[in-house]
């Protein structure tokens, strides 16, 4: 099965350490939510993202995937 897209949004702000693992999404901060944006390989690794949010104690407010084509949402 190949990559999926997917946006994930977290209420404010990532920890360092957490982006650092994270460097291959594209990470925007818009005021109050950290939006990440990227490929993932399986449904385990949206399930691994998610289990490191949650264990970091932040708040997921979406999980969506994207339709293939479908690129980053501009900055405001």
């Amino acid at each position: 099965m190949p990559e999926a897209t997917y946006q994930v949004r977290v209420c404010g702000m990532i920890p360092d350490d957490l982006l650092a693992e994270l460097r291959d999404l594209t990470v925007s901060v818009e005021p109050a939510e950290t939006v990440l944006y990227g490929s993932l390989p399986d449904q385990s690794a949206v399930v691994g993202l998610i289990a490191r949010i949650h264990g970091l104690g932040l708040q997921l407010i979406e999980v969506r995937r994207l339709p293939a084509q479908e690129g980053p949402e501009p900055l405001r």
